[in-house]
């Protein structure tokens, strides 16, 4: 399985999307209670789904990780359901958290590959704005994930660079050949 991780507009949703399309990956996919975006298709992004449904999942142990973020639209959940965890292979990929990360490791999963797609403040910046983010909430991101990606490269098997300046076709090549692929 491989695991991506990054800050917000790091590139790992349009890198695990060109898996899936060009190389033989398929998704496991999360679930949220935030609002789903233009651009994205009901259980392809996520599984979106109510608060009142997350938080009945996670009384039932249905998830083997999730996190909750508090926004400037209110508060959202983000979970793994823990049987496609069971059934993942070396051809499913994920996008996770560095605490879903931990969690993970601290459940003894075994079969993944954690790759850190690093991108720096200007890239995520440049990104978050093109997205349409506002001032406002792309401050909120960038500084939530100077506390929560403190270190994160360190719970990485391995690093990609996706800056502004990088070619996407060789972060692609870099991903796949840092899987082993």
């Amino acid at each position: 399985m491989l695991v991506l991780i990054g800050k917000s507009a790091s590139g790992k949703t349009t890198i695990a999307q060109e898996l899936v399309k060009k190389h033989g990956f398929h998704s496991i996919v999360r679930y949220t209670t935030r609002p789903i975006r233009d651009d994205e298709t009901q259980d392809v992004a996520y599984h979106f789904i109510t608060t009142d449904e997350f938080i009945e999942k996670v009384n039932n142990g249905f998830f083997i990780e999730w996190k909750d973020y508090v926004t400037n639209e209110g508060l959202w959940y983000y979970g793994t359901a823990i049987e496609d965890i069971k059934n993942a292979d070396k051809d499913s990929v994920i996008i996770l958290t560095p605490q879903g990360i931990r969690d993970l490791k601290n459940l003894s999963i075994k079969n993944m590959t954690v790759l850190y797609i690093y991108s720096n403040n200007f890239t995520i910046e440049h990104r978050l704005e093109k997205r349409g983010d506002k001032g406002e909430e792309i401050c909120r991101r960038m500084s939530t994930d100077a506390v929560d990606f403190k270190n994160a490269e360190l719970l990485a098997d391995k690093i990609v660079y996706n800056n502004y300046s990088d070619k996407f076709e060789n972060v692609i090549h870099n991903v796949l050949w840092r899987y082993g692929r």
